[in-house]
């Protein structure tokens, strides 16, 4: 497998991509409001002590208290609350037996509110919960992590050969001071005494900044240490002979790369180029229509079958749709093949878009458990490049796969709204306005895209009963819609880039579909909308008191309504078709119709017919 990482630094963020093959298979984005913080130690002070959870709230400093669970406090905590008591911090004061933990009081004894606490950030913040946090402090290098206040050594798992693994800990022992411990990292295989000292000597250096910080006794809450960013980060924890280059676009972060390289890895460090062409680098990789595609929620499939990835408070949801495939196959073969396929595109979303947590994928129907057993199978097979820890459960008899994957972070699709890097709302969802000008930019460029196809149809129809002239008309009016249409799409685009520029001098208040002027009616699924308005809430009433009365015979339905309509439906958490799912069964996907009035509806089947009141 080719591998190689690609780094676009722009003006505001810097964006990451990790390509295998030449198909986009990771992406990370950093700016000044989306920084790492993995790794950054804090001196903070103790809040809330909860036996009843098993947790601690602690301060530092960030707008939610980070939570640190019982399970993540270290072995050596009475040890690191007498080194935070010392008048002068030093490692070397504090006598730290060998072997494991060595107290028996319960974590409620120890830790006590008002009190500080030294403690590192494992989980960012997501949502409205704050960071995870723990005791179990450490450093990461090229080839080691030190750990403070503990006394072992330990080789990663990774590193399976017996001699090599005795090698490592023989030659990490003889290194590390007392009271430090050590862990070797995967990428230190082979290397020699002198690769491992530079790095432990490097690490040391670090802490005794971070002890320096601690002598010059800060208040809490206190930043004591920064981890690298984004970008360093992967290529220290990443870049490594499987991978075949690193292309960078920035001059001076190419050339504070190539430095870093050539004193860990020298054999790597032609490795590194920098880009120089006229065109993006994310372009001139081929990986920008991929990145792009992992903003939407609709992911087309190669035989005509598509998902649809949605998001609520508790989940990530997966829906996998037939669509136009399935041509000279049998309804099982067919429902098989879109599974597999899906299957294999859905691991490579999940890992693009690193969405974490719990998420269940709604599969077609499968009779056959041989059939259900091989998409479970394919599923598995393709997380096994994916480093996060991940758990797929067996497909159930309603043709759902659960699956649980590690969450560090939150997900590139719920930090930003596009791949070049802009911003969401701080509630997470993309300003209204700005949603609305996205979709209607989408809807008018799928129009087009329709109209071209029916012209390359009318340019190869060749029939006897129609002559030149007529097609030549026909052509030619159709060109003039897609000249139209693409006038629209330009006007759209300025629209959303004012929209842009608006939200940079001032956030505006988010405002809810308008409502009509006259008395509100009631919209009906199956007959063309009406000029009349209800108000929000009577809207979603009717629609959901169609959903109860059609439930029995109708279990999946696609609602069209008004592109605004449709961001008042998805603004909300969980969203109004998430709940209706949860609420009735019935699965439903919003499809904007610009068409349609605002606050009315038209309900259609999944072969696309529209569903009558009868």
């Amino acid at each position: 497998m080719s591998k190689e990482i690609v780094v676009n630094v722009g003006d505001a963020q810097t964006r990451i991509a990790i390509v295998e093959d030449g198909k986009l298979a990771e992406l990370y984005i950093e700016d000044a409001e989306n920084k790492r913080t993995i790794g950054n130690l804090y001196l903070g002070h103790i809040r809330k002590v909860m036996p009843s959870i098993q947790a601690a709230f602690v301060d530092i400093g960030q707008e939610q208290d980070a939570f640190l669970h019982f399970s993540d406090l270290a072995d050596n905590l009475p040890y690191l609350i007498k080194y935070l008591d010392l008048d002068t911090p030093k490692v070397e004061a504090i006598d730290v037996p060998p072997g494991g933990k060595d107290w028996d009081k319960r974590p409620s004894d120890l830790l006590n509110r008002g009190e500080e606490i030294l403690v590192q950030i494992t989980k960012e913040p997501i949502s409205n919960k704050g960071s995870r946090i723990s005791t179990d402090l450490s450093l990461a290098g090229r080839f080691l992590v030190l750990v403070p206040l503990q006394n072992y050594v330990a080789v990663s798992r990774k590193i399976t050969e017996e001699q090599e693994r005795r090698r490592l800990k023989a030659l990490a022992g003889s290194l590390v001071p007392d009271n430090f411990g050590v862990i070797v990292r995967t990428v230190a295989e082979d290397r020699d005494a002198k690769s491992l000292d530079k790095d432990l000597k490097l690490l040391m250096e670090r802490w005794r900044r971070v002890e320096n910080r601690l002598q010059d006794n800060p208040d809490p809450p206190a930043l004591v240490h920064e981890d690298v960013d984004m970008a360093s980060s992967i290529i220290r924890d990443q870049f490594s002979e499987e991978y075949d280059r690193l292309l960078v676009d920035h001059e001076s972060l190419f050339h504070s790369i190539r430095s870093y390289v050539r004193a860990v890895a020298p054999s790597m460090v032609d490795r590194v180029e920098l880009h120089e062409g006229g065109d993006p680098v994310f372009e001139a990789a081929g990986i920008q229509q991929g990145a792009d595609r992992a903003f939407k929620d609709r992911v087309e499939l190669p035989s005509g079958g598509y998902l649809f990835i949605e998001q609520t408070e508790a989940m990530h949801v997966v829906d996998v749709n037939s669509g136009r495939s399935g041509k000279g196959k049998s309804q099982a073969e067919n429902s098989l093949s879109v599974n597999l396929e899906a299957a294999r595109v859905i691991a490579r979303q999940i890992r693009l878009r690193d969405l974490g947590g719990i998420i269940v994928v709604d599969f077609i129907d499968l009779r056959n458990d041989n059939d259900k057993k091989k998409v479970y199978d394919e599923l598995k097979k393709d997380f096994e490049d994916d480093r996060a820890i991940t758990k797929v459960l067996p497909m159930s008899d309603f043709g759902l796969v659960e699956i649980t994957r590690q969450r560090l972070r939150p997900s590139i699709t719920t930090t930003f709204s596009s791949a070049d890097g802009s911003s969401r709302d701080d509630d997470g969802a993309p300003p209204e306005k700005l949603r609305k000008a996205e979709r209607k930019i989408q809807t008018l460029e799928r129009e087009v895209e329709k109209r071209e196809k029916e012209v390359e149809r009318l340019k190869q129809k060749q029939t006897d009963d129609e002559d030149d002239g007529e097609r030549d008309e026909e052509v030619e009016r159709l060109r003039e819609k897609i000249r139209t249409l693409e006038q629209q799409v330009e006007e759209a685009r300025a629209q959303a880039q004012q929209e842009k520029e608006a939200r940079a001098q001032a956030k505006q208040e988010q405002q809810a579909p308008p409502a009509g002027d006259g008395e509100a009616s009631v919209p009906r699924a199956s007959v063309q909308p009406s000029t009349d308005t209800a108000s929000p809430t009577e809207f979603v009433e009717t629609v959901e008191q169609w959903i109860i009365d059609h439930s029995d015979r109708h279990r999946a339905i696609t609602l069209r309504v008004h592109p605004f309509t449709a961001a008042f439906l998805r603004r909300p958490v969980p969203t109004y078709p998430t709940r209706w799912f949860m609420n009735h069964l019935v699965r439903v996907h919003l499809e904007p119709d610009a068409e349609l009035e605002p606050l009315t509806f038209r309900v259609v089947d999944q072969r696309g017919e529209v569903i009558t009141d009868s």
